[in-house]
Order: C-alpha cells, then structure tokens, then sequence
C-alpha cells in the first residue's frame, strides 16, 4: 500500500507525533532506510518525527511506549530529509517511502534513498586576513576544505569557527562572510570566507562590583582577591576564552552564587581598550555536609565534611574531610556481623577504616592550576589482601580544571605500614620467614609522585547517556621521591569509556582499562620488582569484572579448610636401620571453602560493555542492564603466567538500578563458568605449633618436622598446584553485587 494512500485515508491526526494511539491509528512497530551511504540509519532516523514503538512494545507486545504514524507530519519527514541531504552537497537526492501493513493496525515504514554524486568544493578562498595574523593557526582544522563535499552546515561551522579564533585573538568586532557559486550540472561549487576584522584591543579598567550576601552584611573578600582570582589584567590582549576562563574561575571558589564577566561592547573613537566589568555576589561562609550508607565490602559507614571558602582570607579554601566504614564489623564499633556478612571473615575488616584529612587550597596559580595542600591520617584496607595504615601522611597537589580537562600533578608523602596475608608476602615478594615478614609490616616512608589527566564529555556524571570519559594516570616511587629504598615502582593505568544512545530508552556504554607497573627504566621485565601491595593491579567485583568477587580475577593465593597429613617411609642420617616417617601436609584436592586470598599483578586489562533501558514500568526509577564483563590480572614474569588475549574471563550478567537520593541503587547477577585460577596453597599453623607458614600445595615434597608441638618445614618454594574444584550448579556459578551508583 503507497504512504499517500494511508495518509489520505486515515483520521486528521495531531501535529505532533500521536504517542497515546487514538483508536484506529495505525502503530509503527519497524523504521528502515534504504540507500543511504552518507549518513547511517541512526542519524536520519534522528531527523525524522515517524518513530517505532519501543523495543518492549514491539517484543514482548504488552510492555513499553506505542508510536503510531502521524500523517500531518509523515509527509514533512521526506521533506526534512531532503533538506538534510542538500544541505550536505546531495543536490540531485530523492527520497521516496514505502508503507507496508504487518498487521491489523501495524506497519512498517521504509524511507528509500538515492543519494547522487555530491557537489565537490574546487574552489575555496579566505580573503580579509592581514599579514599580522598567522594565518595557518587561524585556518587549521576547519571543517570547510577544498576537494570535500559542499556542505551547508559545514560552511557555518567554518564561519563560526574563525570568528571565535578572532575573538580570542584580540579582535572582539570581527566578522565572517561566506559566499558561494554552486555549479549544479558539474556538481562544482566555489566558497569564499571574507575575514573584517576591526581594530585590535586589549584590555584596560578592572572593575570589580560586589555585593555581599545580603544587604548590610560584611563582605567576605576584597576587590583585590577578586581581581587576583579572576587572573585578568591591564594590558593583556583581548580575548573571549580568557574572559570565561576567569568567570570560571570565580564560581570554581564557590564563594560566589552569581558572577558576570562583561568587557564593554563600545570602543571610544582611536581607542584599543576594552573596560571589564567583574560583578560577583557572594554566598555562604562556610557548608556543613554529613552522610552515610551501606556496602557490602564496606558494611555500614559514615562521611562528613566541613569547608570554610575563605579561611584566612584571600578566598583560601579549608576542607575538612572524615570518613568511618566498617562500622559494625570493625574494633571498637563491632556488634553488627549479622548484617555484614560478606566481611564478617575478612580478617582486614577487624579494625574500624577511618580517615581524617584537612585539605588548604588556594585559587589558581601557575596557568591557571589550583594548589592544594593536605595533612591526614587513615586506615584502609582491601578486601582479604592487605590492611594500611598511616599515622601521617601529606600530599601536595596542583589541579587545573578546564571545561572538560581536568589535570593534575602531585606529590604525596606517607609514613605507614601494610599489614599482609603472610602467604600474600611470602609468595608475591619472598618474604617467608617471620622476620622477613614483620620488616614488610614495619613503618616506612612511602614518597609518590603522580600525573592525571581526565577529559570527560559525558553529559551525566551520575547517569551518562552520551560522550566519553578517557583517564590516564602515572605513579612513580623510588629513591629520588624520598620513599624507603625498599618501595618503589612506577605504575601507569589509562581507561576510556563511551556513551551511545541508541533510542530514547535505550543506552550503549563501554569501557576500556589497561594497566602495567614497570621498572625503574620504563621497562616491562622486572616482574620482581617490589610493588607496596595498595599500588598492585586488582580487578573483579562490582565496578570491573562481575563474574567474580572483589579482588578476585587473576593472581590468588588459598587457605584451605583441609588437608592431609601424608607420610612416607625414611631413614634417619641414611641408616635403613633407623626408619622415620617422612611427613608432608598436602590440600585435598576436593576441599572445598578454600578461602581466596588476591596477590594482585602488574599487567591488567578489563572491557565492559552495557545496555541500560529504561524500565517499562516506573521508568523514571527503574533501569534495567545487560552486560558483559571481560579482563584479566596477571603476573608477567611469574611462572605459568600466560599473557595474552586467550587468557581473559568472560562473565555476562543482568541487572537492575533503582534511583534514590544518594544515586543509583544497583544490583547486578554475573555468570561466571570459569574454574579459579591455580595458585599456591598454605597453612598458618597455630600459636601453639610455632605459628609458621605451612605450604599444603598438592605434590609439594618440603618435609614438615616436629620438636615437640613445634612444627618446622624445609626451605624451598610453595608450588602453585592447588585450584579449588569447579562449581557444578548454575545458582553457584553466579555473583551477585550490591553497589551505589553505575558500574561506569
């Protein structure tokens, strides 16, 4: 049936797209396009009003959002994108449509396209531009180029893209023209861009207008400290980007609830100054904010801050920051284990993780860079691998916050110690006797220097649904950064993440992250460097790889719920007359309950990718997600450590968001049908039999004696034989988590 014929023969509908479907409406339950090379379906389908039901409707036919056909508006979705192609260059494009009924009150609609040859720009020309402009900065990049397609659009960003060149550049009254001759029978066009520039200015007068946060009351800071924060002077050449840069600077204090950055419009005749106005009303003194939760890994926890936006003046910021998790589980406020069942076993939980920290920033510096300066002390802990603590430790920090950079260099230096699984230390750095391990256990200066660079284009923070997110980060510790001579390492970690919507419902993200600490030299070799295990690679839980607990994917050590006790026949100093048993402790094999002990690595990769769509039902609170989860932690170096793309874990899943006032509530359901990875097996032998740490690994042959109830075992290394056995039922197979907020 031709669309003519069904729009001729249908009710009037409404302008706008008919969502509720009155009776009789015919629903659109598939949108194709055919013929279109240019431009992909998603584009055009975005310029059009005909839109599909919903992926629900159309599946599972009773859930989601009908659209039907508007047929005052159908035929303007040929004429829009015959406008869109023209304007691109496609001179000779036609479009045709194609309606075809599916059902008693259902179609499919089909936009069919040919495209033609477009309009090539042979001739391009920028007249107007002065020898004191440097013309190949001016001119780089523009979207208008000759041998390219003519394209409307593409002419204007040029336009708008010089003009803003110009305005930064000192030249406020500048303006673009474009003209062009178009040779439709030769598809040929010829494009001119002509530069006026008017006079060139700098700026002259600062003047400061503040008003106080309500009339009568003293104000906060002087003209002076308005002028130092906004970092524009006399003198310097005129230019847009400059004078929002000090805007931005301004609110960045957050001292202030309005500012204005305004140069005078009007030059005096023979005059090259601009007067700038800068007009700011203050806010609040100071803020208070407190906060707590629940998590998982964390049990219940507590945050509170405190910031003072001009202590001591000129516009100084103090934060004061304290944090309390494990609360519950962790010495002194324990009586909670009930509810925290996750880390009731984890003996890193056992003490209350705090952090008190005050932090001093002063407006920018330096370019615009933001110093800040820190005093803390803290206890954190990673799940079942190390707790750190540190009595003392500062950090200084430049940060400079463009509109979507955000950089940062810095210099922390801390006096702690990390308390460590005593098979984790004896494994990952060889410290196997007890004074080897109590010198890891010991106070030490720990000096790091770090660069990070984050650009984010997202338009959500807390729920993105289109741009991207890239990360790079790079700490180094050594000798040169104050640090013990036995810590030091660099490490480099990058990550990218994208958001794409699909439909109005229906958003695509993905994630990539690498990493790898390095040798002193940047060389990838020494894997027995010494890495402080708060600075080695983890990966698994919920914000990685959900198919396998915190920490969990890669490296791991075991303690065993059992083993035997296997004996062979001996002789003692070779004299067959004097036969002894000859014992070795060995992990059955079958031994379930096997507690998991993550050594970390130095070489990770981790891949997301998610769907997330809007619940049919409560869709302003409900979201669901479809996800797959890939990545890898390993050991480069380190025996039976196989690098390669052939060793990652794939772990898909569900799951399901709930917004509530402190962000997304998520809950997410992984498969994982992967048998843990094989690693070293040990025992820590009670006070009583010495307290050693015993090698159980399967086949192991270092002899274990006794001296009365001591128990010693010969030197040597821990074989990593032991891998616990695979889980046979689907309901085990699967990892739950529960987190705030989205995975990325």
């Amino acid at each position: 049936m031709c669309a003519a014929a069904l729009i001729v023969a249908g009710p009037v509908a409404a302008r706008a797209q008919n969502v509720s479907c009155r009776p009789g409406s015919l629903e659109v339950v598939q949108l194709t396009f055919e013929g279109n090379s240019a431009f992909s379906d998603a584009t055009l389908a975005g310029g059009v009003v005909t839109t599909p039901s919903s992926w629900t409707r159309r599946h599972l036919r009773f859930l989601g959002a009908r659209h039907c056909l508007d047929r005052t508006q159908f035929p303007l979705d040929v004429l829009r994108l015959l406008i869109w192609y023209r304007n691109h260059g496609y001179a000779s494009v036609a479009v045709d449509t194609v309606v075809t009924r599916v059902g008693t009150e259902q179609i499919a609609v089909r936009f069919s396209v040919r495209e033609g040859a477009p309009t090539i720009v042979d001739s391009l020309a920028f007249d107007g531009i002065s020898r004191e402009l440097d013309r190949p900065a001016l001119l780089r990049g523009v979207p208008t180029t000759l041998g390219g397609n003519f394209d409307k659009y593409a002419n204007e960003a040029t336009r708008d893209t010089l003009t803003q060149r110009l305005h930064n550049g000192g030249y406020p009254d500048a303006e673009v023209f474009v003209g062009y001759d178009t040779r439709t029978v030769a598809r040929r066009a010829s494009v001119t861009f002509t530069v006026a520039l008017g006079p060139r200015v700098r700026l002259g007068e600062i003047v400061v207008h503040a008003n106080p946060q309500r009339p009568g009351a003293t104000r906060l800071v002087s003209d002076a400290v308005v002028r130092e924060v906004a970092a524009v002077q006399t003198g310097d050449q005129y230019s847009e980007e400059r004078l929002e840069r000090a805007k931005r600077a301004l609110y960045q204090t957050e001292l202030f609830t309005h500012v204005s950055v305004v140069a005078d419009s009007a030059l005096a005749a023979g005059d090259s100054t601009v007067r700038v106005s800068l007009d700011v009303t203050e806010g609040l003194a100071r803020s208070a904010r407190l906060g707590g939760g629940y998590g998982t890994l964390d049990c219940f926890r507590m945050s509170g801050d405190l910031t003072q936006y001009n202590f001591l003046g000129g516009a100084t910021r103090l934060d004061l920051h304290a944090k309390l998790s494990k609360i519950g589980v962790g010495r002194p406020l324990t009586g909670l284990e009930g509810l925290c069942p996750f880390v009731h076993d984890d003996p890193y939980s056992k003490d209350l993780n705090y952090y008190l920290g005050a932090t001093v920033s002063r407006p920018a510096l330096f370019h615009a860079f933001v110093p800040s300066y820190s005093l803390y002390s803290e206890r954190r802990s990673e799940y079942n691998a190390y707790l750190r603590t540190t009595p003392v430790g500062g950090s200084l920090a430049f940060t400079r916050r463009l509109s979507h950079v955000t950089q940062q260099l810095s210099y922390s230096l801390e006096y702690g110690e990390t308390q460590a699984q005593p098979a984790l230390l004896c494994a990952v750095f060889n410290a196997c006797v007890e004074a080897d391990r109590e010198s890891f256990s010991r106070l030490q200066r720990l000096g790091v220097v770090g660069l990070a660079v984050t650009r984010e284009t997202s338009d959500n923070p807390v729920d993105p649904t289109t741009g991207s997110v890239v990360r790079f980060e790079l700490r180094t510790a050594g000798n040169f950064t104050g640090s013990d001579p036995s810590l030091r390492f660099t490490r480099v970690t990058a990550g990218a993440a994208m958001y794409l919507p699909l439909t109005s419902d229906l958003v695509f993200a993905g994630r990539l992250q690498v990493g790898a600490v390095v040798g002193s030299t940047l060389q990838f070799s020494n894997a027995a460097l010494y890495v402080p295990p708060q600075e080695r690679l983890f990966a698994g839980g919920p914000t990685t790889v959900r198919g396998f607990a915190q920490n969990e994917l890669g490296p791991a050590l075991y303690i065993p719920a059992a083993y035997d006790t296997v004996r062979a026949r001996g002789a003692i100093g070779g004299d067959p007359a004097n036969p002894r048993d000859t014992v070795y402790f060995r992990a059955r094999a079958d031994s379930g309950n096997a507690r998991t002990i993550p050594t970390g690595g130095n070489a990770l990769i981790v891949a997301n990718v998610e769907v997330r769509w809007r619940s049919p039902f409560l869709p302003n609170v409900i979201q669901w997600t479809a996800f797959t989860d890939v990545g890898e932690v390993w050991n480069r170096g380190s025996a039976g450590s196989n690098v390669g793309f052939s060793s990652l874990r794939w772990t898909p899943g569900i799951g399901v968001r709930v917004r509530t006032i402190v962000g997304f509530l998520r809950l997410d359901v992984a498969y994982n049908s992967y048998q843990r990875s094989e690693g070293a097996a040990y025992f820590d032998a009670p006070t009583v039999a010495g307290g050693a740490l015993l090698c159980v690994s399967p086949g192991n042959t270092l002899r274990v004696t006794s001296v009365g109830r001591v128990l010693t075992q010969e030197s040597g290394s821990c074989a990593a034989t032991y891998q616990p056995p695979r889980e046979t039922s689907f309901f085990r197979r699967l990892t739950p988590s529960i987190s705030i907020g989205q995975a990325f």
